[in-house]
């Protein structure tokens, strides 16, 4: 499930992934520039702690009270979100 442009959940049989994929620019040792996918994982034990972890890693740089507001806000939205969908599927029957 997709968070923001970077971050997105996981689901495994035992955990919740809360994963940040980033596009990064890598030097090699003769000056060329090289595109890599960044991948990082961090593991939680249901959907409600890694949320909690995404909100805090969203208020990281927050330069003012009012950015902090605005990306709470944000967060919040996203995670309104996500439990419709959450939601949603779990109301899916299946054939």
């Amino acid at each position: 499930m997709k968070l923001d442009d970077n971050y997105l959940l996981v689901y495994d049989e035992s955990n919740v992934v809360l994963r940040c994929e980033e596009n990064r620019i890598r030097i090699k040792k003769d000056k060329t520039k090289v595109p890599y996918l960044f991948n990082e994982d961090r593991y939680y034990p249901n959907v409600k702690t890694a949320l909690k972890a995404y909100l805090s890693l969203s208020l990281k740089g927050s330069k003012s009270i009012e950015d902090v507001i605005d990306r709470i806000n944000k967060v919040e939205q996203t995670i309104a979100r996500c439990v419709v969908i959450e939601n949603f599927f779990k109301n899916v029957k299946h054939v």
